[in-house]
């Protein structure tokens, strides 16, 4: 032990003389898998220095907790740009994740986690790790001191708590325990969720609970509890109103969910703070929009003229609703093939042209004529950018939902890719490509990475 301390003093002190770092923070915390209480494996050491931030990125050196969204494989994809995973729980859509990078190009003021959470589409909140507790009482210490280091006077304090491999009843009685321990203490208490039942995002942002209190998270492993403190939940308004609100909708084109658009914007750049996103079927700006958020300059293709000016009247108004800079995305009606991609330096984040939007369930005959369609194209897009100065290309193909299987065409897409001087990026340990759906739908979203 006494060795570990010392090998992390002397890193502290290199960092603090070598750097450009104005804050050092360790937080090196060991998730005990064995479910025994041991000296070594129950690990826990904070070393703090100042407050870390460099000129456009924080960099946080704790661990923190990710609830992510219902399609677990592909949140783990778009995280991987942004920090090391620990261990992940897929069954809960649970992920230990330390060393978060959070860009932050656009200098907006607020806390990093939710700089980070706002840029990520398959994450719903991000909490930060307090420490591993092998009884209940120091468990339930531990969120009184947090509590109590957070609470404002005069102010009645929202609680929440959310269990995982926990029971409702357990959660309800700590809950109230807790309650009546400040009540003794003539401490107001609002309990969000009395009954116990997790907290879901939604709730959440509704009932203001980080505003007005906290939401805290504890993760039953065996016989320890992993506490965390919720910093960032997802602002479900804002979704709203880049969906929903946006000027100009067309529901005959299909509409990409700004969740999505997120991802493959993530899956495109890596995380990079800066550079070109490139939407050659551009449809309502939904990926420029995303793109423009996260502080990159883009550009919108489609070849329908109204749809583009409407396209550019979207991003406008977000810009405006978002305080982007409207200057930061450029337009144009043009058919994919007919681009100068020559002059277009930068990724490709596009969730592509789909198909026809079948309002019932499609014949094979209907299907082979899409599938034929949509590869003629694709093959033609990779002929088209060989040698442009495209590095990498995150795009969704459609896959047709037909008698309990899924008919797909990235093989031969993928194929075309490779031929065009571009490396298959896989999406997860276990396939290349990874699909996004919603229930019911007769087209999945298949979808691919490719670079170079």
């Amino acid at each position: 032990m006494i060795f570990y301390y010392t090998i992390y003093l002397l890193i502290i002190q290199v960092l603090a003389t070598y750097t450009r770092f104005q804050q050092i923070c360790f937080h090196v915390f060991c998730w005990n898998k064995t479910g025994t209480e041991s000296p070594q494996k129950n690990l826990e050491l904070l070393f703090l220095c100042q407050i870390s931030k460099t000129e456009e990125t924080f960099y946080s050196l704790s661990m923190y907790l990710f609830v992510l969204g219902r399609n677990v494989p592909l949140s783990l994809a778009e995280l991987k740009p942004y920090g090391d995973p620990v261990f992940c729980d897929e069954e809960l859509s649970l992920l230990l994740l330390e060393q978060p990078k959070i860009p932050n190009p656009r200098e907006l003021p607020k806390i990093p986690e939710q700089v980070l959470l706002d840029r990520l589409g398959g994450t719903i909140r991000i909490a930060e790790v307090i420490g591993e507790y092998f009884e209940t009482e120091k468990l339930l210490t531990a969120i009184k001191s947090q509590i109590l280091a957070s609470r404002k006077e005069g102010y009645t304090f929202s609680l929440g708590l959310t269990g995982y491999e926990l029971s409702t009843r357990a959660v309800s009685a700590w809950a109230q325990e807790l309650k009546q321990y400040f009540q003794d203490q003539d401490q107001k208490i609002r309990l969000v969720n009395p009954d116990g039942e997790p907290l879901t995002s939604g709730r959440i942002f509704q009932d203001k609970v980080l505003k007005k209190g906290t939401e805290f998270i504890i993760w039953r492993n065996k016989n320890s509890f992993l506490l965390a403190k919720t910093a960032a939940n997802q602002n479900l308004r804002n979704y709203e109103l880049r969906d929903r609100k946006k000027a100009f909708r067309d529901a005959k084109m299909g509409m990409l969910p700004p969740k999505l658009a997120q991802i493959l914007v993530n899956l495109a750049t890596e995380g990079s703070e800066d550079g070109s996103v490139i939407d050659p079927f551009c449809g309502s700006a939904t990926i420029n929009i995303e793109a423009g958020l996260m502080g990159y300059k883009t550009f919108g293709s489609d070849l329908n003229p109204e749809f583009v000016e409407k396209a550019e009247e979207n991003f406008r108004q977000m810009a405006e609703k978002f305080r982007y800079d409207p200057e930061t995305g450029t337009f144009a009606a043009s058919n994919v093939l007919g681009l100068d991609w020559g002059s277009q330096e930068g990724v490709v984040a596009t969730e592509g042209w789909l198909g026809e939007n079948f309002v019932e369930s499609p014949d094979s005959r209907q299907i082979d004529e899409n599938k034929q369609t949509i590869l003629k194209l694709w093959e033609d897009i990779f002929k088209s950018i060989k040698d442009a100065p495209i590095t990498r290309l995150a795009f969704c193909l459609p896959a047709w939902n037909y008698k309990g299987k899924k008919i797909s065409i990235s093989e031969e897409v993928l194929r075309a890719a490779v031929g065009a001087g571009f490396t298959v990026q896989p999406l997860s340990e276990k396939n290349e490509t990874l699909f996004y759906e919603r229930d019911k739908t007769f087209v999945a979203r298949e979808i691919c990475v490719v670079a170079r």
